[in-house]
């Protein structure tokens, strides 16, 4: 018992300790290029912790991942600055259509609702595969076909972590990015490992 107390400390102070780096990395990358490149780093780290497979020195481990993807990261940031500017446009589009088109209201919440899973997917999906430019995007918006259960569970995520954040605000400042990212990749790295004991386990069937 006490050895399972100890393991749920230990792990929010690292989850703390990585929010404390993303915040940190972001913001030497000026914000706008900095965020994504320290998002990326943070899920690497969480995945690597996941596998049992983190370093000692976590400063640099972060670091490392930050610099490596720092340069690949810049065309997903012109991506989702483009996105942010979408939901900008549809922002004012609902405030001057008003409620009086449900159906145009409907449409581009579950526009925006499809796009912020598919950024949501698109962090653990980049630190697991090899995918290269604009395909890792494309990966994503596939990923939210064939993960149907996956997205069920990421929502849910999202919902228990904003009540948990509305409750306490200040906890957004030391877990704020990673304790929903920790969550999110757990889930995500098993279906990964599912799919690829399914595409082995395939694979060696045509071979025999």
């Amino acid at each position: 018992m006490v050895n399972k107390i100890y393991e749920v400390f230990n792990r929010i102070y690292y989850l703390m300790k990585l929010n404390g780096l993303w915040l940190l990395f972001t913001l030497l990358g000026g914000v706008v290029f900095g965020i994504i490149p320290a998002t990326i780093a943070l899920y690497a780290c969480i995945r690597q912790q996941i596998r049992n497979e983190s370093e000692t020195h976590l400063f640099q481990m972060f670091k490392r991942y930050y610099v490596e993807t720092f340069r690949r990261s810049m065309l997903f940031s012109v991506v989702f600055a483009a996105i942010a500017l979408f939901f900008f446009g549809e922002t004012v589009i609902l405030v001057n259509v008003g409620t009086g088109n449900l159906l145009l209201e409907i449409a581009i919440k579950v526009t925006r609702l499809l796009i912020i899973l598919g950024v949501a997917m698109f962090f653990p999906i980049f630190v697991h595969f090899d995918v290269k430019g604009i395909k890792m995007v494309v990966q994503s918006l596939l990923f939210l076909l064939i993960c149907p259960l996956e997205v069920l569970y990421m929502g849910l995520i999202f919902v228990l972590v904003s009540l948990l954040f509305a409750i306490s605000p200040l906890l957004i400042l030391f877990i704020g990015i990673a304790l929903p990212a920790y969550g999110m990749s757990l889930i995500m790295m098993k279906k990964f490992t599912r799919l690829e004991k399914n595409i082995n386990f395939t694979t060696s069937a045509q071979t025999k």
